[in-house]
């Protein structure tokens, strides 16, 4: 388990995690779907309809691949899945075709399904035929952060050669839609008509829009630099039987970086770090106790970089509860951007674009 969520395993060498609220989903499915077809096939259609939502991320996930974006994660939620990928795509071209591939994954799932299902006279097969066609054509509604979105972001990046404003008028799309969404939820509310879902929708979509406007002004505010620029080359080494209180007392050997990387495993091999933060939030009396790889936290979840990536592309695949930036070359951890130096820079440029949202 982690941050929620439960690790599924690999596929294609992507990790695939599921979040606790998707229980809640496949409840409220597997009830409703098993009063109209049973209980049998209410539970393989709910089983089907989150393997298409799989297969719709998985869709993404491939043709990033083919423009050497890799995908970090799968994960599977209430509200559907999220590809995370390691990086934004290269060009207008690469971000409108990988925003495009899962709701065309949606669409095929749709139409064989739905055309298997009046060949065979299925319910469950037409359920979820009609199922993936809705998330095909929801998908592509033009408004960030909807694929629709993603693919009107790449159009408007084309046209204006600004990545930055066309990040913008998606989410400025992106907003109209939310709000109006949720508006018709609420009304379909008022007047006894289940639409709760349809407006939580649509304020998530507003919110989720109105952060990617707000990145933007970020991401403009740091165009031009580098991971190479904020970077603090070398890092201090530890290993598993190092307990936070040494660690305090060999400080100078931080430097600047304000971390150190752990050998979890007496391997040689580097497993995770462990910010100088966390060791002077341990009270003073504990600090003997507390061994350095029960603070660590693994490579896997901090953003990893290479030196000459552009700083705001790195942003997305920030650990909100850990913000620490690894700077690799060639499969080995060369460096990290000082949390400090990282707040530093995305304070003057959160405070540049504050108002503008």
């Amino acid at each position: 388990m982690s941050n929620g969520s439960l690790h599924l395993g690999r596929v294609l060498g992507i990790p695939v995690r599921a979040h606790w609220s998707m229980a809640l989903v496949a409840a409220l499915f597997g009830v409703n779907l098993a009063g109209a077809f049973g209980l049998v096939a209410g539970v393989a259609a709910v089983a089907a309809f989150f393997v298409s939502i799989l297969a719709h991320e998985f869709g993404h996930a491939l043709v990033a691949r083919r423009y050497g974006v890799e995908t970090e994660s799968i994960d599977l939620w209430a509200l559907g899945g999220v590809a995370r990928l390691d990086r934004e795509p290269p060009t207008p071209r690469s971000d409108g075709l990988i925003a495009g591939a899962g709701p065309l994954v949606s669409l095929v799932i749709g139409v064989l399904t739905f055309g298997a299902a009046l060949q065979l006279q299925s319910n469950v097969l037409g359920w979820v035929g009609i199922v993936n066609l809705a998330l095909a054509v929801f998908n592509m509604l033009p408004g960030a952060p909807l694929d629709g979105g993603r693919v009107l972001r790449a159009v408007r990046w084309a046209r204006t050669g600004s990545k930055y404003r066309a990040m913008r008028d998606a989410g400025n799309a992106g907003r109209v839609l939310g709000w109006s969404l949720a508006i018709v939820g609420i009304a379909l509310m008022v007047y006894g008509t289940s639409g709760i879902f349809i407006a939580i929708t649509g304020v998530f979509i507003a919110m989720n829009a109105k952060a990617e406007i707000a990145a933007s002004f970020v991401g403009e505010h740091l165009d031009g630099v580098k991971v190479r620029d904020l970077t603090w080359w070398g890092l201090a080494h530890a290993g598993s039987d190092m307990d936070a209180d040494s660690m305090i007392d060999q400080r100078a050997r931080l430097g600047e970086a304000g971390a150190v990387a752990v050998d979890a495993n007496d391997d040689g091999q580097l497993d995770g770090i462990v910010l100088e933060d966390q060791l002077w939030a341990i009270p003073t009396e504990q600090r003997a106790l507390v061994m350095l790889n029960s603070l660590m936290v693994p490579f896997s979840q901090t953003a990893r970089a290479n030196p000459d990536d552009d700083l705001s592309s790195v942003l997305p695949r920030l650990n909100p509860l850990r913000p620490v930036v690894t700077v690799w070359n060639e499969g080995k951890l060369i460096g990290i951007v000082p949390p400090k130096a990282l707040r530093q820079r995305l304070d003057s440029a959160q405070a540049a674009a504050a108002g503008r949202v």
